[in-house]
């Protein structure tokens, strides 16, 4: 519910209170209650209906929703005139609780804008449902913990009857609306931009669980958390340029990660024609079948090649030529040159400064190796077990314990320094070489996406057990950060480029006490200081922070 101010004949204006419900995929608004009607430049009347509107939609909300008292808004008195004002005792003042307010307003107004308000669809007490998730999804934002510790903090911070087993159901609630929610973040996404999206970001993760215990989804894998006892799932995540959720699916966590991309491809089909779209990804998506699919679909790719898993033909005919680039100035810093491969675009790269890179991850390699050999040999126990040691060593009979350094294979490899490439369907040149490699290069975008959702929304470790619990934690997270990514499109477009952890500390900092006189009874709302960087924040969405002291009507 919200304040609608409507123009009327003869200058007059409407306020109404209004509430958004919705009609098959449509929203629509009807009005709840009129408050009254006032002149355009009566300003103050204006503002004095604006608030008993306000406190209406508090005292409905709460006659709704009656076991979440202190999650409702904050009803401001009006400020009494000064000489009715009474004398306050300082001595007599005490803090009686502190408000966080900035996520709630900020974040909570984009969940509303983003249509997420009436997101579950089922089930007893939707209402309820649909404002726990809110709650739910903030918290996540706020100070991502266990669900534990979140009811133990919504319990403690808003002074409200809620326990555990409820958080539970909602969650399952949520798990039984799973599509309808996806939809809403990708439908949210896509209605962002008036014309197609022209690039599309694909990656995959680890998640890991407290658990050993293995099942249909979870299980044991690689992991690239560098946690390879526990369990875990794979995320499979794609996002715009500008970091906003397309979609998401969940592998179990043996997946090859090869076998994620169509599944994903074809699930965002479905909402959105992604033929115009060029979809980027690394080199464990360039596999025979990805590209032919891909194709197939007509859907544009810009994937990472394997060179070395090329045919030999091919692979002499790019170490040739570098070489002989090369040879004619050892200090080039950059070259490009595009190749056919199986009838799509191999655009191969050489970059000095990667050359230096990959030649100084090798020396370094070669050299621990060579710190542990005795005699010519090393011991393979003395070494880390994993491919990148094994490629510079030669066994010679299997099941030898002891190895040599394959100095052939370490003078293949040095011909790569330096050298990487990414294969392109976009055989009609739409875009030059040098446009494919930079698209390619802003892949980092879906990196720092799994960054936020590891680190600061704390997607894992996963505490829960079984699969639908698993999926709903996965979506609260996954709601949670497609209102940050939304909130940095809105500040970024007006030029305020922030991340995400900034945003929060600002938002966080942005408090409310409630002080209460204890000689007269009377409370205050006491707001801290708003620093600049708030203000902008608030008024990107068209919020106001309010900066006065007031009298909270008892």
């Amino acid at each position: 519910m919200f304040i609608r101010l409507t123009k009327k004949p003869n200058d007059r204006v409407s306020i109404r209170v209004v509430e958004n419900y919705r009609v098959g995929d449509k929203v629509k608004q009807k009005t709840i209650t009129g408050v009254g009607t006032a002149h355009k430049d009566d300003h103050q009347k204006i503002e004095s209906l604006r608030r008993v509107g306000e406190a209406m939609i508090v005292k409905l909300k709460n006659e709704i929703n009656p076991v979440l008292p202190g999650m409702e808004d904050i009803v401001h008195a009006p400020i009494k005139k000064k000489q009715e004002e009474k004398m306050v005792s300082v001595s007599g003042l005490k803090e009686e609780s502190r408000i966080h307010k900035g996520i709630t307003e900020v974040f909570g107004h984009a969940f509303e804008q983003l249509d997420l308000f009436n997101s579950i669809d089922t089930g007893y007490k939707k209402e309820e449902s649909n404002e726990l998730f809110k709650e739910l999804v903030l918290s996540r934002i706020s100070n991502p913990v266990s669900k534990r510790k979140s009811v133990k903090e919504i319990i403690s911070d808003k002074n409200i009857v809620l326990d555990l087993d409820r958080v539970y159901r909602t969650m399952d609630k949520v798990h039984d609306n799973e599509e309808r929610i996806r939809k809403i973040i990708s439908d949210a996404t896509i209605g962002l931009f008036k014309q197609k999206i022209d690039v599309a970001f694909f990656d995959v993760t680890t998640l890991y669980f407290e658990s050993f215990t293995p099942d249909n989804l979870r299980s044991s894998g690689f992991s690239k958390d560098g946690k390879f006892k526990e369990t875990q799932v794979m995320l499979a995540l794609i996002t715009t340029i500008e970091g906003l959720p397309l979609g998401y699916e969940l592998f179990p966590g043996n997946s090859y990660e090869g076998n994620t991309l169509i599944p994903v491809i074809e699930k965002i089909e479905k909402n959105y024609d992604i033929s115009e779209t060029f979809v980027v990804a690394d080199r464990a998506m360039f596999t025979k079948d990805n590209l032919n699919k891909l194709d197939g679909k007509n859907v544009k790719f810009i994937i990472a090649a394997k060179l070395k898993g090329m045919k030999k033909e091919k692979q002499t005919e790019i170490t040739k030529d570098v070489a002989g680039v090369l040879e004619d100035n050892k200090n080039l810093d950059g070259w490009t040159k595009d190749y056919e491969h199986e009838g799509n675009r191999l655009i191969v790269n050489y970059s000095k400064k990667r050359a230096a890179k990959d030649k100084k991850d090798r020396e370094r390699l070669v050299d621990r190796i060579k710190k542990k050999m005795k005699d010519g040999k090393v011991r393979l126990t003395d070494l880390i077990n994993n491919t990148g040691t094994k490629k510079y060593l030669k066994i010679d009979k299997k099941g030898s314990k002891e190895a040599t350094l394959n100095e052939l294979k370490i003078e293949e490899h040095s011909k790569w320094d330096g050298v990487h490439a990414v294969i392109t369907n976009d055989t009609k040149n739409e875009l030059t070489s040098q446009q494919v490699l930079g698209r390619y290069r802003n892949l980092w975008q879906i990196e720092a996406a799994f960054r936020v959702n590891k680190h600061d929304l704390k997607m894992r470790p996963i505490y829960h057990w079984t699969e639908k619990r698993i999926r709903s934690h996965i979506l609260i997270c996954f709601v949670a950060y497609s209102l940050t990514s939304f909130v940095r499109y809105k500040l970024k477009k007006l030029k305020i480029n922030i991340s995400f952890e900034e945003i929060r500390d600002e938002l966080e900092r942005l408090q409310f006490s409630i002080i209460k006189d204890s000689k007269t009874g009377t409370r205050f709302i006491l707001p801290s200081k708003a620093t600049l960087i708030q203000k902008k924040i608030y008024n990107a969405f068209g919020l106001v922070i309010s900066e006065k002291s007031k009298i909270i009507e008892n």
